[in-house]
């Protein structure tokens, strides 16, 4: 398991590999992992985990998926507003404080 990781269902986890092992594709996944009451981040954490792939990757396919686009908007506002957040404590703080950031598309 992923050093990262934080399952909360291993359980739900564990039944979603038998779905992915009999041919369910990601959406699926998604909406059977939200139907067990995860959150977009205990997705993220999941997928990481199912599919054995990076952690960024697994955030864009979960955070682009139709099964969580009713959160789109509102997860896009809270990167941003914690975007702005650390700029500004960045532009206070010392000089020795840093922050870089990297700007992809999401």
């Amino acid at each position: 398991m992923n050093k990262r990781a934080r399952i909360r269902n291993p359980e739900a986890v564990e039944d979603a590999r038998k779905l992915i092992q009999a041919g369910a594709d990601q959406e699926l996944i998604l909406l059977f992992m939200r139907e067990r009451k995860f959150d977009q981040a205990d997705c993220v954490y999941a997928f990481e985990n199912l599919y054995k792939i990076k952690f960024s990757e697994a955030k864009i396919i979960v955070f682009m998926s139709k099964a969580w686009s009713d959160q789109y908007e509102r997860t896009k506002s809270l990167h941003e507003a914690a975007r702005q957040a650390v700029r500004l404590l960045a532009k206070e703080s010392s000089p020795d404080f840093r922050v870089i950031f990297e700007e992809k598309d999401e």
